[in-house]
């Protein structure tokens, strides 16, 4: 792996080391102005090739693995294309079930809600023609039969104890 510094980053070091660096010949000032500058420049244009080419190299990279990754979602999407299918039409079927158990469902309540009706409208007419007396004789026998069923029942004093 290569440490890489930004263009702007490399350029103010190696401006910086060429400006620290004591001349070597006592050239007029003039030409080490130039000897600067065309060094600078020489820098900047390596400096931009090479960010040229890692950039070609990044897009070329880049390209590469599109490429790969098509077959790879070409592959997918057929694979999942009829499994998809097949979970859409089941979902279709289910639908199609809750609706049919839906609408009978509300036919048959709206049936018993009509017999309930009716059964009730009858119950309640025909209890308001009986007499008091009627319901209350009713009342009474059953009591009775109760408390001859519970007179009927055999008195224990013993304790019996059930095995566990």
């Amino acid at each position: 792996m290569r440490f890489c510094l930004s263009h702007a980053a490399v350029a103010i070091v190696a401006a910086t080391l060429l400006l620290a660096v004591p001349p070597v010949s006592a050239k007029p000032t003039e030409s080490q102005e130039d000897s600067v500058s065309s060094q600078f420049e020489s820098l900047a244009s390596r400096l931009k090739a090479e960010g040229e080419r890692a950039l070609d190299a990044a897009a070329g990279a880049t390209a590469r693995a599109i490429e790969a990754s098509k077959g790879a979602i070409a592959e997918t999407q057929t694979e999942l294309g009829p499994r998809l299918q097949t979970f859409r039409q089941l979902l279709n079927e289910q639908k199609a079930k809750l609706a049919m158990i839906g609408e009978d469902a509300a036919s048959r309540f709206n049936a018993w809600k009509q017999a309930a009706t009716k059964y009730w409208a009858e119950m309640w007419s025909e209890s308001l023609t009986e007499s008091w007396t009627e319901i209350r004789r009713a009342a009474v026998d059953a009591l009775d039969r109760f408390r001859d069923w519970i007179d009927g029942q055999p008195d224990t004093e013993e304790h019996t104890e059930t095995p566990v």
